[in-house]
């Protein structure tokens, strides 16, 4: 019974590994975000200090291939039922640090200057 055990874990193990080899590595690189209309200034984002699953934010990725980046979709203007880029990350950025920073979870900045920074 050990036996089954131990191969079960290790199957399960390998498994997990493979399936973590296999999702794309997030940039090593931070990326910045802007856009022309922008008042502020734009906002730096580093991938190293979010770990999380990649498709929370490429919502419409579909696990084949490098994600694209929010621009490809999030135009300066709304088109239709499309959120501008400002809209869209103020919705998943800000909502995401404001829902963890309720919720009493360390978090990142939540204050328009601490991303928007000069």
């Amino acid at each position: 019974m050990k036996k089954i055990f131990a191969m079960l874990v290790a199957v399960a193990f390998l498994a997990a590994a493979g399936f973590v080899y296999a999702m794309p590595k997030a940039p090593a690189e931070a990326i910045v975000v802007k856009s022309a209309k922008m008042k502020k200034p734009p906002v730096t984002f580093e991938h190293s200090k979010h770990k999380f699953d990649c498709a929370k934010c490429h919502h419409k990725w579909d696990h084949k291939g490098e994600p694209k980046g929010c621009e490809s979709c999030h135009k300066d203007k709304k088109d239709g039922k499309k959120l501008s880029i400002k809209d869209a990350a103020h919705k998943t950025c800000r909502g995401c640090h404001r829902g963890m920073k309720k919720a009493g979870k360390k978090t990142g900045p939540t204050k328009c200057s601490a991303c928007h920074k000069k």
